[in-house]
């Protein structure tokens, strides 16, 4: 029996699900319509695009699609996926499976009309479908399913050739988009031919329209690529270049005519594809000052114009970093390669061939710093993912990343693997181009293949012709590192307990950049140290500090959450151990001449005293130690504060180190919480930092702490009784909360009450403060340290701050320009590194004939007289409509 309206309207909306679910299951379509349907409005009360509603529209779509109501199943469908699409990006999941669900409605209404007819069940006309079609393949496309993209563009361009009817923009956008695929796929000659055909049918579109002016660029543009692609890289910079002239004068019309900010968001945004595009042209040409520029160019309209994590903005990262690895400069490449690996990661999924070339680059900047076993697994990853997407096998598109595969391997030292390598990308090219096209990439094939050759007849590997070994820059101490400017110092963290560690680290990366402090390696303590060495390797890798080693230590005595993770490149780091490490860097430091800085927990330098005494007390100039000690007039010597955490994970290695320290007189430096407190770090200051550093570490830190706070509300709002509190003591109640983070909250407010409080609470930055007390300068100017005389050698203990305003400023200040400098790949002009120049093979005379090969006579290019009546349209018309992608 039916249920009554009521009935329905009284339920919760995951019980109208579970009933809906079940009425589908037993084919009670109807009922299963109205039950999806009810929780469908309880949603659009609260939210009218939330995922929830994306949710069971795409479950509406599923019932209508099994009724047979194709078009309103289609509908649904398309309104499912465009929330997704925004709320979750292109290549989630969810939007995946509802692009598949609208191909499979589409394919149904196939199998019943025909090919030929192509009309959805209630007799909605060809055309109607037609822009359908063009937006599933689209969605398609950009998800990476080329294979299917093509079938249903070809199938709509086919349509509307067929159907005088059809839309010239939709005609327009569906050659553009067929030609893009073709391109990516390497199908040069079919892509140039569907550009001029585009072209075509943009001139035929109506002079004063708002399409007109870009469908004209977009064609040009896309012209240009595929001789890029195809290898006649002159003329496709000249193309470019012309584009970018439309783009500028349009701009400047607009700008005469006081448009609105849309047309000028869209025009700069335009601007931004034109720099990538010439950026891209000019990087095959060796002009790498160039390519850098036109891709910061690009970068920093982006940065103004769109959200952080757009794919875009990852697109200009991937390759300012890609272009920095070609000029040498792998540490300024490696933060902005990560940023366009974890963005891209989570905008297009794990199986695209945007990640693809990502990962591709970001291995290339692994291997330019000298840790080719870090870049190893990565570029494996990238063939995976190309081989699996683009249908056609030793597709063109392969090379490069073959190219890059050979060269990591050689560097590992697998030299016949890295010829095999090397020899199948030259079969590749002679396979997929003309004599005369891409002659550069071709003679770098030979010539890699030509060095490898030498070194297997000699014996050798990269590794031995270098003198160095290439597994990893953790496996050994780089000697530069060791004479590096700054006081040396070898930091022991916990980090990723809490966001403290990880702003020390921020803070130690300013201080190495400015000489003042000289990181020689750092190590994760506290269980799981290998998930904290993991963590701390990528934050020092996106600070632009790949040559700082970072070891894995000891358990810590005791074990605690990794609430911090930022750039999952999914990758596990060639680390050693820090039992290795250490005394690997000790042995080759200066006497007297290393600072322990430990912000956590004693045990791994309890290890240190206990295995290797000697050069404990020979090489280490001073401990700093966050946690707490007191002076004890009866034993005259200092103790350590059992309550402080750090100390309290292992009390016997806390009271073991404060004892040897004051037997062997190496002076130590303490600070206490107290000290903290005293110096609180306004909550604002994070979202500041978020705001203002385009770093994906600040939102990481921003968010993590966020999420900690609020989590620990949640816990003091609880009884004692509760096991929700975990260890919490009973007194840290909602008073306790409130006078440790300087706030006041109503006594009503609940334990989700927090806009009114949360952005004026404040955080202690505990090892910040240890780290500054490394530095005697900033110890004098801004704590008061107590210094005990133990057997004539001086401890000092702080637990106080004198300067507090200027701490927290000159803090603030250091945070910052730590993540400006990291980004600096993003906005500094660098020059090719001298040793990079001259590595560069090629000569004029091949790059001319590389360039100008493969285009015999005109073969579909514009000539100077199109060219200028495109000009001259592009003056007349006023672009509205934004450009895609620019090349992956």
């Amino acid at each position: 029996m039916r249920r009554t309206f009521l009935s329905i309207f009284e339920q919760s909306v995951p019980a109208l699900i579970k009933r809906g679910d079940e009425a589908f299951l037993d084919e009670n379509y109807d009922d299963a319509l109205d039950y999806y349907n009810k929780g469908l409005e309880h949603e659009r009360r609260y939210d009218y695009s939330s995922t929830d509603v994306a949710f069971l529209l795409h479950k509406i779509g599923i019932v209508l699609a099994r009724q047979g109501d194709s078009f309103a199943a289609m509908t649904s469908f398309e309104e499912a996926l465009k929330i997704r699409q925004e709320k979750l990006g292109p290549g989630s999941e969810d939007a995946a499976e509802t692009t598949a669900q609208m191909t499979k409605v589409l394919d149904d209404i196939r199998k019943q009309t025909g090919v030929g007819e192509r009309q959805y069940v209630r007799g909605k006309s060809d055309v109607e479908e037609q822009s359908v079609s063009l937006d599933i393949g689209t969605n398609l496309f950009e998800w990476g399913e080329y294979k299917e993209a093509e079938e249903v563009l070809r199938q709509c361009v086919d349509s509307m050739n067929a159907n005088k009817e059809s839309s010239d923009s939709d005609k327009y956008q569906a050659l553009i988009t067929l030609a893009a695929l073709d391109r990516a796929q390497g199908n040069y000659d079919e892509a140039k031919a569907l550009y001029v055909e585009a072209l075509k049918t943009a001139k035929k579109m109506d002079e004063y329209s708002d399409q007109v002016d870009v469908s004209i660029v977009n064609s040009i543009a896309g012209y240009a690529e595929i001789l890029r692609k195809a290898g006649d890289l002159w003329q496709a910079e000249a193309l470019h270049k012309k584009v970018r002239g439309m783009l500028l004068k349009a701009k400047a019309a607009r700008v005469d005519n006081d448009d609105d900010d849309d047309d000028d968001t869209d025009i700069e945004l335009q601007l931004a594809v034109s720099h990538t595009q010439l950026g891209c042209t000019v990087f095959e040409l060796k002009k790498y000052d160039e390519a850098l520029d036109e891709h910061q160019s690009a970068l920093q309209i982006r940065l103004e114009k769109l959200e952080f994590t757009d794919a875009l903005i990852s697109e200009s990262f991937n390759y300012c970093a890609e272009t920095l690895c070609a000029m040498g400069h792998g540490a300024e490449a490696l933060p902005l390669s990560l940023h366009a690996v974890d963005v891209r990661k989570k905008e297009f999924g794990c199986s695209h061939p945007a990640y693809a070339h990502a990962l591709c680059v970001l291995a290339q900047a692994y291997n330019s710093v000298g840790r080719s076993h870090d870049a190893l697994p990565l570029i494996e990853t990238c063939l995976e993912i190309c081989e699996s997407a683009f249908q056609k096998k030793n597709h063109a598109n392969i090379i490069p990343n073959l190219l890059v595969y050979g060269e990591i391997l050689y560097s590992v030292g697998e030299t016949n693997k890295a010829l095999d390598t090397l020899q199948r990308a030259e079969e590749i090219h002679k396979s997929n181009f003309k004599t005369g096209q891409k002659d550069a990439q071709l003679e770098r094939c030979k010539q890699k293949i030509k060095t490898v050759t030498k070194a297997m007849k000699k014996g050798l590997s990269s590794q031995d012709s270098n003198g160095s070994s290439a597994s990893s820059n953790d496996t050994l101490l780089d000697d530069e590192l060791v004479q590096s400017g700054g006081n040396p110092v070898i930091v022991f963290t916990d980090i990723g307990k809490d966001v403290d560690d990880v702003l020390a680290l921020v803070v130690l990366a300013c201080l190495k950049r400015t000489f003042i402090l000289n990181p020689l390696a750092v190590i994760a303590t506290l269980s799981p140290q290998d998930e904290r060495a993991r963590l701390a390797r990528v934050v020092l890798d996106s600070l632009g500090l790949p040559d700082v080693p970072v070891g894995i230590g000891t358990d810590g005595g005791s074990k605690d959450s990794v609430e911090l993770h930022c750039f999952d490149t999914g990758q596990n780091h060639n680390l050693l151990h820090g039992s290795m490490l250490i005394p690997r860097i000790l042995k080759e430091a200066e006497s007297k001449s290393v600072t322990l800085l430990c912000l956590a927990n004693l045990k791994d330098v309890g290890e240190l005293i206990v295995k290797h005494p000697g050069l404990f007390s020979d090489k280490v100039k001073h401990v700093v130690i966050m946690g707490g000690a007191s002076f004890s007039e009866a034993n005259e010597r200092l103790e350590p504060d059992e309550t402080a955490y750090n100390n309290n994970c292992d009390p016997a290695a806390a009271r073991m180190v404060y004892l040897e320290c004051q037997h062997r007189r190496i002076p130590t430096t303490t600070i206490s919480r107290s000290a903290a407190y005293d110096c609180p770090f306004a909550i604002s200051k994070l979202d500041n930092l978020q705001l203002k550093c385009n770093h994906l570490l600040a939102s990481e830190i921003h968010e993590a702490n966020t999420k900690a706070i609020l989590t620990l509300w949640k816990k003091v709002n609880m009884l004692a009784w509760m096991p929700g509190r975990g260890r919490l003591p009973s007194r840290c109640d909602r008073d306790w909360f409130c006078r440790f983070f300087g706030i006041d909250i109503d006594d009503d407010a609940g334990p989700n009450a927090t806009d009114s409080w949360l952005q004026s609470a404040n955080i202690y930055l505990y090892d910040a403060l240890a780290t500054l007390n490394c530095v005697e300068a900033y110890q004098e100017l801004y704590f008061g340290p107590k210094g005990h005389i133990v057997d004539g050698t001086l401890h000092k203990l702080v637990d106080r701050v004198v300067f507090k305003d200027g701490l927290v400023a000159e803090i603030d200040g250091l945070l910052n320009e730590a993540f400006r400098i990291a980004m600096e790949g993003s906005f500094v002009k660098f020059k090719a590194n001298p040793s990079v120049t001259k590595g560069i093979i090629m000569d004029d005379q091949l790059l001319l004939k590389s360039v100008n090969g493969g285009s015999n006579g005109k073969n579909g290019s514009l000539d100077d007289d199109e060219l200028s009546q495109l000009s001259q349209k592009s003056r007349n018309g006023r672009a509205k409509r934004r450009n895609g992608k620019a090349p992956h």
